[in-house]
């Protein structure tokens, strides 16, 4: 005997969030040294150069304790370079990586993703910073919450930084000034409570047309 209407919209649903989990691999392959990083980024992913700085009051005077990672206002687009117009060594793969030489770079999502793998490779070369770290945040209006960090050995050559265990709810990731990179790979899935929400909401109105079609058989 077939589930109930609701039952089986419910449980159709619940597949399709589990499908909707996806990996993705950013390697700026395909772009001209110059060119904006983002012509690479997946939908609702995107680069922008990062600033510590704190909040303003009506005033224009700093607001004590509100610094936090930000992007820069009127900052241009993030740029991918081949090394080599710093003097530095080969990309980990094709000719290009993203220039983050001179500023820190955000990747910021367009809704909070749980990140169940994230890595990024660095340049060929040993400049940098050996305690330069990445870190991953959750952004609110009250501030940004640190969830976790990993180390980027800049002066490591081909270095590639990875999560060690899944993170939720991760609006943004800070990738340090001091080097090229390369090769992002990660694997996202739906937040649980968008999922729990959706799936409320489309199991109600299955509910409502489970009803409807009992009161038409009437």
């Amino acid at each position: 005997m077939n589930p109930p209407f609701p039952v089986a919209l419910v449980a159709g649903l619940l597949l399709a969030a589990a499908a909707q989990a996806q990996s993705y691999t950013i390697n700026f392959d395909n772009l001209a040294s110059g060119t904006s990083a983002n012509l690479a980024a997946p939908s609702g992913v995107s680069f922008g150069e990062g600033t510590w700085s704190p909040d303003y009051d009506s005033e224009g005077d700093v607001i004590a304790g509100t610094d936090r990672w930000r992007l820069f206002d009127g900052a241009g687009n993030i740029l991918v370079r081949n090394p080599s117009f710093y003097d530095r060594g080969s990309a980990p793969s094709g000719l290009v990586a993203l220039d983050g030489v001179f500023q820190p770079t955000i990747m910021s999502f367009s809704s909070p993703q749980m990140m169940a793998q994230f890595s990024v490779t660095l340049d060929n070369d040993t400049y940098g910073d050996s305690g330069a770290m990445i870190e991953f945040y959750r952004v609110s209006s009250s501030g940004n919450t640190l969830l976790a960090s990993i180390p980027a050995y800049q002066t490591s050559p081909g270095f590639t930084a990875a999560l060690a265990a899944p993170v939720s709810g991760v609006d943004m990731v800070v990738l340090p000034s001091g080097a090229l990179y390369d090769n992002i790979r990660y694997s996202s899935v739906p937040e649980p409570g968008s999922i729990a929400l959706t799936l409320v909401g489309f199991a109600g109105f299955g509910a409502f047309l489970f009803l409807r079609r009992i009161s038409a058989n009437r």
